[in-house]
């Protein structure tokens, strides 16, 4: 009989234990696989193709600028240069509307004007690497010597008489103007450190000296 009651009572302890809530644990949440990739590549020391092109770009930015830093005085004559041809071309306008034979007037000057411009042209090549140093700044001086090819390719006898004219010069010097700006914080800059390069625009110099001497010999 007490075996029967302790039978009992082990029963209903058991029951009861049973009858207890119990907690579901919940399973881990699953990680997303690129969550999952870019955790591995972290590990093993790789970088996404996010932060790679992130960082290729910064480095970019940062060697052009330290181009640009050690010519500066190449890169401001070069701005100077295209100055005075706009000058030029602005001074020497009204004269052709002037002339008995405006178009004749025109041709006379742009011959010379043409080789004062290829001058500039090739000086910006040779500075440049033919446009492909300089990075943002050289974007900027390519839109300018564009806009001024342009107004050259659009000079007539009476161009100086036409509002499109004065707008275009205009345009161009604010170009101008930005990118000495651009120069002077690239200066500022101490975070770019440069590295000088031999002197710019060698061939060009050379080419402006023998044509003084041919000048001179024709004078």
């Amino acid at each position: 009989m007490r075996r029967i009651v302790v039978l009992i009572a082990l029963s209903t302890f058991v029951a009861a234990c049973d009858s207890t809530p119990r907690i579901e644990e919940k399973a881990p949440e699953k990680k997303k696989l690129s969550e999952m990739k870019q955790a591995g590549a972290d590990k093993a020391g790789f970088r996404s193709p996010e932060d790679a092109r992130a960082e290729a770009t910064a480095k970019y930015v940062l060697d052009s600028k330290i181009y640009v830093k050690g010519r500066l005085k190449d890169y401001r004559k070069l701005l100077d240069d295209i100055r005075k041809q706009l000058d030029e071309v602005e001074k020497a306008a009204p004269k052709w509307a002037k002339a008995k034979d405006g178009q004749a007037a025109l041709d006379s000057w742009n011959e010379k004007y043409k080789k004062e411009a290829s001058k500039v042209t090739k000086f910006h090549d040779e500075l440049t690497a033919k446009g492909t140093e300089g990075g943002d700044t050289e974007v900027a001086i390519s839109a300018a010597l564009q806009a001024w090819g342009n107004l050259r390719n659009d000079l007539a006898p009476d161009i100086s008489a036409n509002e499109g004219f004065k707008t275009a010069l205009t345009d161009i010097r604010a170009k101008l103007d930005e990118i000495g700006k651009s120069l002077d914080d690239i200066e500022k800059d101490e975070s770019v450190v440069a590295e000088p390069e031999p002197e710019a625009g060698a061939d060009a110099k050379a080419d402006a000296k023998a044509d003084a001497k041919a000048d001179a010999k024709a004078g």
